[in-house]
């Protein structure tokens, strides 16, 4: 059955990029037909990862100019997966980031609408796997993604400001929409385990990654999954794929 998965955080720099990256790479490792989207809109990122130079970007797909058939790239080959390996940027130019973060109430709904549209043809075309890396913090992209998905994954960081935001946007947008949730928390002190739930909001933490001076490194050009199966990351993102199968 197939399903979408909006890796999300309330604060940026919790490391939910690498996390939604490498994710993908594992369920397409397992041969299931991934589709990873880039959405954020605030800070883009998947142009300097993934060597593609597309035509359209999702932003097209927003302002219903094409498909998003026309948006997604196979980079199955560049990682020897299994399964199909799909990926769609979002166009990192300053005044393209600027136009979306201008848009009014009206055009978000009407994207809103688009994305979802654009979610089922990418299912009803043998997706079984969709990701969606949001902005960080609770603008209309954001929500938006949350609002498509199927599931959300927030990542946080252990510290105060971080844990008391994922909080809000626990109590302020998951539960109005009703979404399921789950929390990571990436970059932990040895030692140090966040409590099992946020039990204000009764939400699951399901995994727990301690803070590892290498994983930027790793993650920065390459799928640490696969380069690098046994490191701790890796073996976290595939215990963490096992929560949404």
């Amino acid at each position: 059955m197939s399903f979408t998965l909006a890796v999300h955080s309330s604060k940026g720099g919790t490391g939910k990029t690498s996390i939604a990256i490498n994710l993908a790479g594992v369920y397409a490792s397992q041969g299931q037909n991934v589709c990873l989207l880039d959405y954020d809109f605030k800070a883009p990122s998947f142009t300097n990862f993934f060597n593609i130079y597309p035509k359209y970007w999702i932003n097209d797909v927003l302002h219903d100019k094409c498909s998003i058939k026309d948006v997604v790239h196979d980079v199955s080959s560049d990682f020897g997966t299994t399964g199909y390996l799909y990926v769609g940027l979002t166009n990192p130019d300053v005044d393209s980031i600027r136009d979306i973060s201008s848009k009014d109430r009206d055009w978000q709904a009407k994207a809103l609408r688009l994305l979802i549209r654009a979610k089922k043809k990418l299912i009803q075309s043998g997706i079984d796997v969709v990701i969606l890396d949001t902005s960080p913090g609770i603008d209309y992209e954001s929500i938006n993604a949350v609002a498509a998905s199927d599931y959300v994954a927030v990542v946080l960081k252990q510290n105060y400001t971080c844990i008391k935001s994922t909080e809000q946007v626990i109590d302020g947008i998951y539960n109005l929409l009703h979404k399921k949730c789950v929390i990571i928390e990436n970059m932990c002190h040895e030692g140090y385990l966040y409590p099992q739930n946020i039990k204000k909001f009764d939400t699951p933490v399901i995994e727990s990654i301690p803070c590892m001076c290498d994983v930027t490194s790793k993650t920065d050009k390459d799928l640490i999954v696969f380069s690098d199966p046994e490191h701790r990351f890796s073996r976290a993102v595939y215990k963490i794929s096992e929560k949404f199968k």
